[in-house]
């Protein structure tokens, strides 16, 4: 082997060395946002994020779900609609008399 392919090969191994898994990329993402990473940690990371697409995809997706999460959290959304009090007596009565009428709903 020569001397330049044995320093790439050295190289790589380094690179393999300190990149984790995609597995552990994905969990190292994750636990950024919760904890602030060890440096060999951060570095680990970056050096997988450079060679990995799919690792960096993961990444971006994460920022955009906690975006949202935290736009959505300050907006609690609409009232649910509630049944005026009339609607609620009809419903009371049908049920009601349905039920002293044959036929009407069972019980389990």
């Amino acid at each position: 082997m020569s001397p330049p392919a044995k320093s790439k090969s050295a190289l790589a191994r380094v690179v393999a060395a300190l990149s984790p898994s995609c597995r552990q990329a994905t969990r190292l993402q994750s636990e950024a946002m919760d904890r602030p990473l060890s440096w060999l940690e951060k570095l680990g990371l970056r050096v997988h994020l450079l060679l990995c697409k799919w690792c960096r995809r993961y990444g971006k997706h994460l920022q955009f779900l906690r975006s949202a999460a935290r736009e959505c959290d300050g907006h609690p959304g609409p009232e649910p609609q509630r049944l005026s009090a009339e609607a609620r007596e009809r419903i009371k009565h049908k049920l009601l008399a349905s039920k002293d009428q044959p036929g009407g709903p069972t019980q389990l």
